[in-house]
């Protein structure tokens, strides 16, 4: 499986300085971090998400505009990793959603679906 890469993708948004630090906390084992770091690079055109790891952060841009719209930092720990810290894109221009909780539902579904492989549900 390739390992996503910033270069793997054209014309990404830096986070914007409008951002909010998401109520999120999670631990991957050693195998999950291996996945995580993985990242996810679209294959087709209805995949909405480029995902790629830079230590410490794992950054999740939307495929088609290149906004970057979570990005969370990883502390590496006993060959896997601690979430840090998580933060969801607040400029209005970019991203409309505005609920902290919502956005650390999104970010768990997509680290569960996208990297980790699991068969979880949408939140809603």
């Amino acid at each position: 499986m390739k390992i996503a890469r910033r270069e793997d993708w054209n014309d990404l948004k830096p986070m914007p300085a409008e951002r909010v630090r998401l109520p999120w906390a999670r631990t991957f084992d050693p195998a999950e971090h291996v996945r995580v770091a993985r990242g996810l690079v679209p294959e087709e055109m209805e995949d909405k998400w480029f995902v790629f790891y830079e230590a410490p952060s794992l950054w999740f841009h939307r495929s088609w505009t290149g906004i970057a719209i979570y990005q969370v930092t990883l502390r590496e720990e006993s060959g896997g990793s601690v979430v840090e810290e998580a933060w969801a894109n607040r400029a209005p221009e970019q991203y409309r959603e505005t609920d902290d909780a919502q956005d650390a539902r999104m970010l768990a579904f997509l680290v569960d679906r996208l990297l980790l492989g699991k068969d979880v549900p949408f939140p809603v």
